[in-house]
């Protein structure tokens, strides 16, 4: 009788494991910790499930070119002064703003001396307390200091490409480094996403893409949905990243060694024509004499994820190409630390940084031109 209570006991134990965790699921998988959330995930009970922005801010939104940005994006970082420092990757020039909106500095300009940039295209925060500024073109990571002194270059020539570089706290670099095939014949090219050291040497690659080369006229096409694969570091050093096969994030330590898993069920979503058309309008129609729209070609349907962010409690942001009633307006999947599903957002905010509890966000005016809006953002029950 004994046994059979203790029986008892223990299925309702089980049981009572598997409500607490309702929608989710946590095993371990050949080593890795995977979690498992349904494409209707319930939140934790008591965890705050409710994200309140209220905006604050809005930067860039003039017809003023010293307080407006031009270019494909809009890369910037925020220090712990609250002082924002956003690529004009137009202009070629680095725009400082206060944390009222007023714009306080600008450094740079067109050129490939010395403090000058050819297209910059990335903007990071190194532990020392610098900025780091990618410049494809000049094939160069230049430093410079807050207060917009240039410090140092570092040549990338060794590399073919390199772009969308992240620091961690840590010191170590993670981003996309363009290479040729040496068995692949001509008219290939690749993409590895690698961890760096601080020479620029590679420690791990965890993923490689092999593409045509999309010369137009050739016939040879870029699948640009191929490309999406988001990355982002988290406080600890590990990286987070997406290969975008499917809902799925998997988290790596600095030594490469996968350690976590994050799944979501998820429906694909088919890609229509007017989304074609909607991707296609953003893209320059001639760059160099060149009509690079010909260059691309699409998949049936969209990856999961556009793009994710993790806030200052490593909370996970994944905006997906799920659209809302409203234009501009897409569904933001949350996570907390763990990868455990708790909240859902319908916004047109395309989250980049949290900081101090503000969230800061790269969105596009009436006329299409990119602004910075900061929200105010607050976690209720």
């Amino acid at each position: 009788m004994k046994k059979a209570a203790n029986i008892i006991l223990c299925m309702a134990f089980v049981f009572s494991s598997v409500l607490l965790i309702e929608a989710q699921k946590i095993k371990i998988e050949d080593g890795v910790e995977v979690i498992y959330n349904n494409s209707k995930p319930k939140p934790p009970k008591g965890t705050p499930s409710k994200l309140a922005l209220e905006e604050v801010m809005t930067i860039g939104d003039t017809d003023d070119p010293e307080l407006s940005f031009s270019g494909m994006d809009l890369p910037f970082v925020v220090n712990d002064s609250g002082l924002i420092y956003a690529l004009d990757m137009g202009a070629g020039c680095v725009k400082v703003f206060d944390d009222s909106g007023q714009l306080v500095n600008k450094f740079g300009k067109k050129g490939q001396g010395p403090g000058e940039f050819n297209m910059p295209s990335g903007i990071q925060i190194t532990p020392e307390g610098n900025l780091m500024i990618e410049d494809v073109t000049n094939r160069r990571l230049s430093y410079y200091s807050f207060q917009g002194e240039h410090i140092e270059d570092i040549s990338t020539a060794t590399k073919l490409a390199m772009v969308r570089v992240l620091i961690s706290k840590q010191g170590l670099m993670f981003g996309m480094q363009m290479g040729m095939p040496a068995d692949a014949g001509e008219g290939k090219l690749f993409y590895e996403f690698n961890m760096l050291d601080k020479e620029l040497n590679t420690l791990f690659t965890l993923a490689k893409i092999e593409f045509p080369i999309p010369i137009p006229g050739s016939g040879n096409k870029m699948n640009i949905m191929d490309m999406t694969a988001p990355y982002q570091f988290d406080s600890k050093g590990n990286i987070l990243f997406a290969r975008n096969k499917d809902y799925e994030i998997k988290v790596f330590n600095s030594e490469g060694k996968n350690i976590r898993t994050i799944k979501k069920d998820y429906k694909p979503l088919k890609i229509t024509q007017e989304d074609i058309d909607e991707m296609l309008e953003r893209i320059p129609s001639n760059a160099g004499g060149i009509n690079t729209r010909e260059m691309f070609e699409f998949p049936d349907y969209f990856p999961p994820v556009q793009n994710f962010v993790l806030d200052e409690q490593d909370r996970i942001y994944v905006r997906t190409y799920v659209k809302g009633k409203n234009e501009g307006e897409y569904v933001v999947d949350i996570f907390d630390a763990k990868g455990i599903f708790i909240s859902q957002l319908v916004t047109k905010a395309d989250f980049r940084i949290w900081k101090n509890n503000k969230v800061y966000s790269v969105e596009e005016n009436t006329d299409g031109y990119r602004i910075l809006k900061i929200y105010q953002a607050a976690w209720e029950k």
